[in-house]
C-alpha cells in the first residue's frame, strides 16, 4: 500500500534581523496554495522546532525555502531529520539553492530545486523525477503562473507578519518576477521578467484587506519600469482603495507615473540609489546618474510621495571621496521636505548597507576571476563561510570586502557614522 504524501513546507527564521516577522514568505505561501489545489496534503512551518523533531515524523517530504544567510538552519534540518527519520525526503529550494548549487549538492538533500518551485515540486512528489536527478529545474511560464492559485493568505497566518510604513500596517505581494537591469551587485540581474495580470494582483490585494491590513507593499523591482504597466496596475489598485508602497527606478520615473501613483494611493516609493558617486554608479553598471537620483526624489516629493533610498558602501573603487559624495546625497535627501497625503510635512528615509559578495553577482565573478585586481575590491574573509546578511540587528552589516583605500573596519565606521548622523536627526 502506497503511503499518502504529506508535505511540510519550511520557512526559515532570520535570527540576524531585528524582526523576521515583517515579510511573509511568499514563495512557500505560493507553493502551499499550489499543492492544496492539487489535493496534496501540505502544511506550513514558520518556526521549526529542533527540540521536537517527533512532531515531523509523519511527513513524507520536507521542503525548505532558503536564502543564503539561512543556510546553516537548512543544513541542520537536513542532518537532524535524516539522522532520526531517514525515509523522509528533504528538498531544498529558494535563492541559496539557485546560486550556491555546487555547495548545496555536497549536502545529502534528496532534491535541490533551482528556480521556480511549483512544477518541480509536483513532479518530485508524484514520482515523475527519479532519485538520481537531484538537481531539478522546471521553469514556469508567465501564462502558467497566472493560472496558478494566488498564494495562501489565511488571515490568522498572515497576521504573523506586519510590514509598517508611515504608521500603516501592510503586507507584501509581487506583481512580477525577474529584473532586466544589469546591476553588477545583484544576483537577479538580467533575469527574465514575468508579469502577473492586474486582476491576479487585485485578488491578492483583497486577500490582504480581508486579513485586516490597511496597506500593501509591492515588493518587485519592476513596478514602474513601463508607463503602460503602471497604467494597468494603478487602474486595478484604484478599485481597491488602499494605501501602498512600491519600488521605482530613477531612469523611468516621470511626472505621469508619479501622478498615477499618487492618485491611486501610493504614499511611499523605495529606490535603489546605491551611491552618491557617479564613479561608483558607473563601476556597478547602474546606468543611472546622481542627477537622475536627485530628480527622482524631487519629483516624487512634489506629488506627496515619500522616498526611501537604498544605498551601499564597499562597492568597487570606494574611497573617502566617494563616501563624501554619498554623504552629500544623504544631506540632500534628508534635507528635502514635502507635504504628504495627510497634509503634514514629511521627510524621506534611507537604508545604508555594505556590499556582500554573493555568488551569482557580476562583482563576485570578477573578484574570483582576478582576485579583485581589475575592480579594486578584495575579500577580507571567506564570504562563503559567513552568514551573508546585508542588514542585521540595529542596521549592522556583515563585511567581507575592502578596497585599496578603505579597510573593512573603515567601511563599517563610515556606515555607522552616516547612519547615526542622518538617520536619527535628518541631517547635521
Amino acid at each position: 500500500m502506497t503511503t499518502p504524501i504529506h508535505v511540510l513546507l519550511v520557512s526559515l527564521r532570520d535570527p540576524f534581523m531585528d524582526s523576521d516577522r515583517v515579510m511573509p514568505p511568499l514563495g512557500v505561501m505560493a507553493l502551499h496554495a499550489y499543492l492544496l489545489e492539487l489535493g496534496i496534503a501540505s502544511c506550513l512551518e514558520i518556526d521549526f522546532r529542533f527540540d521536537r523533531l517527533e512532531a515531523y515524523a509523519h511527513y513524507t517530504h520536507i521542503g525548505i525555502s532558503c536564502m543564503t544567510p539561512q543556510k546553516e538552519q537548512a543544513y541542520r534540518i537536513l542532518r537532524d531529520i535524516k539522522a532520526r527519520y531517514p525515509d523522509i525526503r528533504v528538498i531544498l529550494g529558494g535563492p541559496h539553492a539557485r546560486y550556491y548549487q555546487q555547495e548545496c549538492v555536497r549536502h545529502p538533500f534528496d532534491h535541490i530545486v533551482v528556480g521556480d518551485g511549483e512544477l518541480a515540486l509536483e513532479e518530485i512528489l508524484t514520482g515523475r523525477i527519479p532519485p538520481e536527478e537531484r538537481v531539478v529545474s522546471r521553469p514556469v511560464s508567465e501564462e502558467q503562473m497566472n493560472r496558478f492559485p494566488v498564494p495562501y493568505r489565511e488571515p490568522g497566518f498572515l497576521r504573523n507578519y506586519d510590514f509598517v510604513f508611515q504608521g500603516i500596517h501592510a503586507s507584501t505581494l509581487l506583481t512580477a518576477k525577474g529584473c532586466p537591469m544589469s546591476c553588477a551587485f545583484c544576483e537577479d540581474a538580467r533575469t527574465k521578467v514575468k508579469k502577473y495580470r492586474p486582476e491576479y494582483v487585485g485578488r491578492q490585494i483583497e486577500q490582504i484587506k480581508q486579513a485586516g491590513f490597511e496597506g500593501v507593499m509591492f515588493f518587485d523591482d519592476v513596478f514602474t519600469l513601463s508607463p503602460h504597466r503602471v497604467r494597468e496596475l494603478t487602474a486595478e489598485i484604484a478599485s481597491h482603495r488602499i494605501r501602498y508602497r512600491c519600488f521605482g527606478h530613477a531612469r523611468t520615473m516621470t511626472p505621469e507615473i508619479a501622478g498615477l501613483l499618487s492618485r491611486t494611493g501610493c504614499i511611499e516609493t523605495g529606490v535603489g540609489v546605491e551611491s552618491g558617486s557617479q564613479k561608483i554608479l558607473d563601476a556597478v553598471n547602474k546606468k543611472t546618474t546622481v542627477a537622475q537620483n536627485r530628480d527622482y526624489v524631487r519629483l516624487c516629493n512634489s506629488f506627496g510621495i515619500r522616498v526611501k533610498t537604498f544605498l551601499m558602501l564597499g562597492l568597487p573603487g570606494e574611497n573617502e571621496a566617494t563616501i563624501a559624495e554619498t554623504e552629500a546625497f544623504l544631506a540632500f535627501l534628508m534635507g528635502e521636505r514635502f507635504t504628504g497625503h495627510d497634509g503634514r510635512t514629511g521627510c524621506n528615509d534611507f537604508d545604508l548597507t555594505i556590499y556582500f559578495p554573493y555568488v551569482g553577482t557580476e562583482i563576485r565573478r570578477r573578484i574570483d576571476a582576478d582576485e579583485g585586481q581589475g575592480i579594486d575590491l578584495w575579500f577580507t574573509s571567506d564570504p562563503d563561510r559567513m552568514s551573508g546578511f546585508y542588514k542585521g540587528v540595529h542596521g549592522s552589516s556583515e563585511v567581507a570586502v575592502r578596497t585599496s583605500a578603505l579597510s573593512a573596519e573603515a567601511l563599517i565606521a563610515a556606515q555607522q557614522r552616516l547612519t547615526r548622523t542622518y538617520k536619527r536627526t535628518g541631517g547635521p
